[in-house]
């Protein structure tokens, strides 16, 4: 059975390789392409944060303890802790787009069966995740 720690290596390897596209952009810059988002710049990000981020090198083992934190959780059926790391993490001092490449990061990391019955704890209980920002 892989660990966590193989899986991580495995994603890293797979986003490293969808991530030689040559885009710049978030968003498509051809008309037909507006609107949908491009894979590479987030692959890209994915793969900073997997590298440890070189800019805030303090959140690096947080995001790792809260990756592990949250797969241990899933792993277990906890969807109510699960939920909690999946909120923690998101509230790390990061910008949108980096916010949005863990929040892909996590999806991957559990897959999407498991992840959707946490997206849906998260949206039914949003009163209780919700925090407010300074």
């Amino acid at each position: 059975m892989p660990t966590r720690t193989s899986n991580i290596y495995l994603l890293r390897q797979r986003v490293i390789e969808s991530s030689k596209r040559s885009s710049k952009f978030l968003i498509g810059s051809k008309l037909t392409e507006s609107g949908v988002l491009d894979r590479a710049v987030l692959n890209r990000q994915i793969e900073e944060i997997l590298d440890g981020l070189e800019d805030k090198p303090t959140l690096a083992p947080l995001m790792e303890q809260g990756l592990n934190n949250l797969m241990q959780s899933l792993n277990d059926g906890d969807v109510p802790s699960t939920a909690k790391h999946v909120c923690a993490l998101l509230n790390l001092e990061l910008d949108d787009l980096r916010k949005a490449a863990l929040l892909s990061l996590m999806v991957r990391l559990a897959g999407k069966r498991k992840f959707d019955p946490v997206a849906s704890y998260i949206l039914k209980n949003r009163h209780v995740f919700v925090t407010t920002r300074s």
